[in-house]
């Protein structure tokens, strides 16, 4: 690292050349712009820092003098730079397309035909603003498309194309409520363990899948991050739980077969309750593969997936789980007890997830009806011909008469006699069986927390496991983080003991069986056929619910009324 020091009065600035360079740490007494001594210490050192910036980006040759010149200067446009920059940008696939993203569309469009030496900060504080105006969050897009144009420009400094960086964020400057100076962020709700399970079992009966359920169980109670979730493959299994060593990525509508996220390659415990779960589901479809179909992209180093891969999660069709489906079919309706808009806004004024309480308690979901506004007449929408959601037939009563035929042999039918069948004897059988009474009783699902994400079911974990003690160096393996508190040698030689990771799904168990004690208090059956089994020792009485609420809580019995 360049530093300075004063000998008989003269400052003198040494700094680490490139690899291989010699000598390893020149020094000089001399300005080479200006070829007088250094006027001060913090220019020197300025400069200092620059050459080791320049040796690691390669811009030295071998004698430590500039490399030639690339042909810009100053008067050239921020597009010009870009093309150049672009091409030496070493980063993932992933975070590529995040800079390609919002080069694309927010930085390009604004600043692309400005030279750079006429961009000035006030330029780029109110850039930012509009974006801030435009109804974007302001540590969201605002501040990701500035953090990039800095990345850009920063570079520009070093190519000695502008003195300075016009976007770099001055310190205490500018507005400081509402942007989180103090280090502070806003509270957010944690996510309790039954409300796991209960988002969990939501995603099941959303999708009429055990397969879904399972997935919500790795979410939360393994604190997996989604694409390292669909990314599971059987080989991976461990005998106390799993491995992660890659995630899928959707990245252009392709999935990508990746690291986890800086590397984060570790060993997963899971409590018995759902590591037993994700043993059955692997048990049923033992030969489960992906169906995607090979593709090469020329030109690039990381190819999508091709197919085949022994996935434990995939969609009915073979094809992975997709990020915006999952989320707006399945995660955004069970999370917030409301479906998303068309484009996928989770809004408080969207349609309600109701359901029809004919069946296990939370109900199966029927299709949707308009919300009830408040002193405003509302009529009940006709339930005849309502279908339940799911089951999903694949088929109704506008169907062809092949696919009715093939549907009842499906169901047991023998062929022969299935083919005997008319049209209107098979729909009667298999298809208006499921249809609902004009009076079976609807309901609409509660919010379990309104906008969860993924990504804060993981903060959740992490706050379970600092309240169980859980040791700080097996906590950030689990979550495949380093905390700041360990760090550097701390980290080094502090290893994860055996006897650690035994204590934790052993609490972990313990939490998960209390939230399945809570969740048979709400009924002892589930739509979900792998949860409905878990609740059997209630129904046979060798276990016993527990009460999810407060001791001094009142339950107040809701009566019938007719009407």
């Amino acid at each position: 690292m360049a530093y300075t020091f004063v000998r008989d009065g003269v400052i003198y600035v040494r700094w680490k050349n490139a690899p291989g360079r010699t000598p390893k740490k020149p020094s000089t007494t001399i300005n080479p712009e200006t070829g007088h001594p250094w006027a001060s210490q913090r220019e020197a050192l300025t400069w200092g820092k620059n050459q080791e910036a320049k040796a690691r980006l390669g811009l030295l040759d071998a004698e430590g003098e500039e490399s030639e010149s690339t042909g810009l200067t100053g008067e050239s446009t921020v597009t010009e730079w870009f093309e150049q920059w672009w091409v030496g940008l070493d980063v993932g696939l992933k975070s590529q397309h995040n800079y390609a993203y919002y080069f694309r569309v927010y930085i390009l469009p604004e600043w692309g035909h400005w030279r750079l030496c006429d961009i000035k900060a006030s330029d780029v504080n109110a850039w930012e603003k509009r974006l801030i105006d435009a109804g974007y969050e302001r540590d969201g897009v605002p501040a990701g498309a500035r953090t990039r144009l800095t990345t850009l420009l920063g570079d520009a400094v070093i190519e000695r194309l502008i003195g300075s960086n016009p976007a770099l964020r001055q310190r205490h400057r500018g507005r400081r409520s509402g942007v989180r100076t103090a280090g502070r962020r806003a509270d957010k709700p944690v996510l309790q363990p039954l409300q796991w399970l209960q988002m969990s079992e939501r995603l099941g009966v959303l999708s009429g899948r055990d397969d879904e359920f399972v997935l919500g169980l790795l979410l939360t109670f393994g604190a997996l991050r989604y694409g390292e979730a669909v990314g599971l493959q059987r080989p991976y299994m461990r005998p106390a739980g799993i491995r992660v060593d890659w995630q899928l990525e959707e990245i252009d509508s392709r999935w990508y077969l990746l690291p986890p996220k800086d590397d984060s390659n570790r060993d997963v415990d899971l409590p018995p309750m759902v590591h037993n779960a994700l043993t059955q589901l692997i048990a049923a479809h033992p030969e489960r593969r992906c169906a995607c179909k090979p593709v090469t992209i020329e030109g690039q180093k990381e190819q999508p997936c091709q197919g085949g891969l022994p996935c434990v999660f995939v969609g009915p069709k073979g094809g992975h789980p997709r990020n915006g489906n999952f989320s707006s079919r399945l995660w955004a309706p069970a999370a917030d007890g409301r479906y998303p808009t068309s484009n996928g806004q989770r809004r408080p004024d969207t349609l309600p997830v109701a359901v029809e309480l004919g069946s296990a308690w939370p109900g199966v979901p029927i299709p949707a009806w308009q919300r009830a506004v408040p002193g405003a007449p509302y009529e009940r929408p006709a339930l005849n011909g309502y279908s339940r959601r799911p089951p999903k037939l694949g088929v109704n009563v506008a169907s062809p008469r092949a696919a009715l035929v093939a549907f009842a042999i499906e169901q047991g039918v023998a062929e022969e006699e299935a083919r005997q069948m008319t049209r209107v004897q098979i729909i009667d059988r298999f298809i208006r069986c499921h249809y609902l009474a004009e009076d079976t009783p609807v309901a609409s699902w509660l919010p379990l927390l309104d906008g969860l994400t993924p990504h804060q079911v993981r903060h959740a974990h992490s706050t379970l496991l600092h309240g169980l003690g859980t040791p700080l160096r097996l906590r950030d393996d689990r979550m495949g983080h380093v905390s700041p508190e360990m760090r550097g040698m701390r980290m080094t030689y502090t290893d994860i003991l055996p006897e650690w990771r035994t204590a934790l799904r052993g609490d972990l168990q313990r939490i998960a069986e209390r939230a399945l004690a809570e969740r048979a208090w709400f009924g002892l059956h589930s739509p979900v056929q792998m949860l409905d089994a878990m609740l059997e020792p209630f129904r046979e009485g060798r276990k016993k619910p527990v009460s999810p609420m407060p001791a001094r809580a009142k339950v107040i019995p809701l009566e019938g009324r007719s009407g």
